[in-house]
């Protein structure tokens, strides 16, 4: 409960400090709600007792007309107060100050969020969570303010101020009502704590479909599935896949449903019994008709409902329900961030060295790095070559600082990477990745996002297009480096393969970047079209530190060094020809792939 109060504090704070006449809002329009049902049980009674008088000419009408007045807009005020209020004013400025409230927060977050965590399936789900709008923690935060603090307001006093008229009829009244309730209770306890569980496992369901089920509608799955022929199956899998979560869902529903059936059958049988032993007072003279009709409706009615009595056990176990949802939002700003050094200075070279770097990948038990040892000389190139699954990519994962070694040392210019600071890290590194992104940008902002501080220096993206051999590619569109690109926009202009290659490859020469790295971009060409975009590639960065990343070997040949990756560490070293005459992993590879270089019977060696 210490945890609930806190979040309610919190989150009242924040809603306070955006608009005060919001917060009273809540407690005025929950106060008013709240005081109406035992106002309207007084106020009944005399419209029952004076009506009888007034039918009998005991009673002037003229006397009678206050109360109806007032019985029309007792009638009228939970309209008003309540959901026309809530649903008009309260509900979307409380939603709209909190998602404002914590949406900046949260893509500051993310901005600064360490990489490790995009690549986990727990963070995952806690990120999933907090950007999830129609059951998330967004969602969560906004009802226990709209609703569930404006409960626990309305239940105290209609629950006050009803038991108090009952209490005053006869004392004993009091046990006969909050009895079968204590009961109820002790039944349904820790209904909304199993509520929780069970929805949290069908969330995690509930996720995995959805990315199938996107899958399903993206554009370039649908392209694929129609030439395969693959839909129906696929639709099939995510019918089958979503029954089964629906009939545990009906297991779930049918057992707690014996608890709701359990505690709605108390709740009658009590309303009932209330209701006969009040009848009985009247019969036997200590009761008016007015406060019997009155009494009786209001115990079939608000006292037991989410206005009264049930209104406590709603708000702790509903706040506690929601709680667990808001808690998503400390758990994801508690996630571990990007460490940055203060050493705000390029160094004089830039040497790369890797001395015993150790790593385990993240949220599982594989060792991807035993003791990895090379280094990379100033201005030099080199290939880091290895069968898939050796960590080629985690390797400038690592060096690229999204993950962190268990041990070991990364230094640059003979300093350690993590000494320099976030603005130096985005200065020295330009890498093209195999997945490069293709933003539905214009052209000139696809390439300037590589250095966002020149995104609108259009000679530094001219420069990098001609370095990148993209400028042809301007040349062939409408509007130029304005064109947009992408199909997700109805003026939007899509390109071929290798021309967002290009876009890529220029993207990492903006800014100068001292060095480059080529991580499989080009692993969807053909060999000898990788190989020849590698060679262009290695000209263009010239005076440049470049790391080629590749598992097919044609390529190798145009760089200094080559590194063998195998077991976590490197096996082998040298050059092209070194390594041939060596024999062992790297020629035995080489020699595998030999064929993917020949034409016409002879090997073509124009790349090398």
């Amino acid at each position: 409960m210490v945890r609930i109060f806190k979040a309610y504090r919190e989150l009242l704070g924040i809603l306070f400090a955006v608009s005060p006449f919001l917060v009273i809002s809540v407690f005025v329009s929950a106060i008013l709600t709240g005081a109406i049902v035992p106002v309207s049980v007084w106020v009944n009674s005399q419209i029952f007792n004076l009506g009888l008088l007034v039918a009998s000419g005991e009673m002037p009408f003229a006397r009678y007309i206050p109360y109806l007045a007032l019985f029309v807009i007792l009638a009228l005020l939970p309209a008003v107060t309540g959901e026309l209020f809530v649903s008009s004013y309260i509900r979307p400025r409380c939603e709209l100050i909190i998602r404002t409230a914590y949406k900046g927060k949260m893509l500051q977050k993310l901005k600064r969020l360490r990489y490790e965590h995009l690549e986990n399936e727990e963070s995952m789900k806690v990120i999933d969570m907090v950007y999830r709008r129609d059951d998330g923690a967004e969602e969560s935060a906004s009802n226990m303010i709209r609703i569930y603090i404006r409960r626990l307001i309305q239940a105290t006093l209609t629950t006050a101020g009803t038991l108090y008229m009952i209490g005053a009829v006869r004392w004993w009244l009091l046990l006969t009502v909050l009895a079968p309730f204590a009961l109820e209770l002790v039944i349904t306890r820790g209904f909304y704590y199993n509520v929780f569980r069970e929805m949290e496992k069908f969330w995690n369901q509930d996720r995995q479909y959805g990315l199938l089920g996107n899958m399903l509608k993206s554009r370039e799955y649908i392209k694929e599935n129609r030439l395969y022929g693959a839909s129906d199956y696929l639709i099939g899998i995510y019918r089958k896949r979503f029954s089964k979560r629906n009939r545990e869902y009906e297991k779930y529903v049918l057992r707690y449903t014996r608890q709701h059936i359990a505690a709605q059958a108390i709740t009658g049988v009590t309303q009932l019994g209330n209701a006969l032993l009040l009848l009985m007072l009247y019969f036997n003279g200590g009761l008016s008709i007015g406060m019997l009709i009155s009494l009786t409706l209001v115990i079939f009615t608000s006292l037991y409902g989410g206005g009264g009595l049930r209104g406590f056990s709603n708000f702790a176990g509903a706040s506690a329900w929601h709680l667990k949802t808001y808690e998503y939002y400390d758990t994801y700003f508690s996630l571990s961030e990007d460490e940055y050094g203060s050493d705000d200075t390029l160094p004089g070279d830039f040497t790369i060295e890797f001395s015993d770097v150790h790593f385990t990948y993240p949220g599982t038990g594989k060792k991807v790095f035993d003791g990895l040892t090379f280094t990379v000389g100033h201005g030099e190139k080199v290939s880091i070559v290895g069968e898939n699954g050796e960590g080629k990519t985690t390797m400038i994962k690592l060096l690229l600082g999204l993950f962190r070694p268990d041990s070991g040392e990364i230094r640059v210019g003979g300093r350690l990477l993590d000494s320099y600071s976030q603005a130096v890290r985005s200065r020295l590194f330009g890498p093209v990745f195999q997945d490069f992104v293709k933003y539905s940008v214009s052209l000139g902002e696809n390439v300037g996002v590589g250095d966002i501080d020149k995104i609108n220096d259009e000679r530094a993206i001219f420069a990098a297009m001609a370095k990148a051999r993209a400028d042809d590619v301007a040349a062939s569109l409408p509007d130029g480096t304005g064109t947009l690109l992408g199909r997700d926009f109805e003026s939007g202009v899509d390109l071929s393969g290798g021309q967002w290659q290009r876009i890529a490859i220029a993207r990492a020469f903006m800014g100068d970047k001292p060095i480059l790295i080529l991580d499989e971009p080009t692993s969807q060409l053909d060999p000898m079209a990788e190989s020849r975009i590698y060679s262009e590639f290695s000209k263009m960065s010239e005076n440049k530190t470049a790391i080629f990343i590749t598992h097919r070997l044609g390529s190798t040949m145009i760089t200094d060094t080559i590194f063998v990756i195998s077991g976590g560490r490197i096996v082998q070293s040298g050059s092209h020809a070194e390594l041939m005459g060596r024999g062992g992993l790297y020629a035995d590879m080489f020699n595998s792939q030999k064929q993917w270089y020949a034409k016409g019977g002879e090997e073509v060696q124009a790349y090398a």
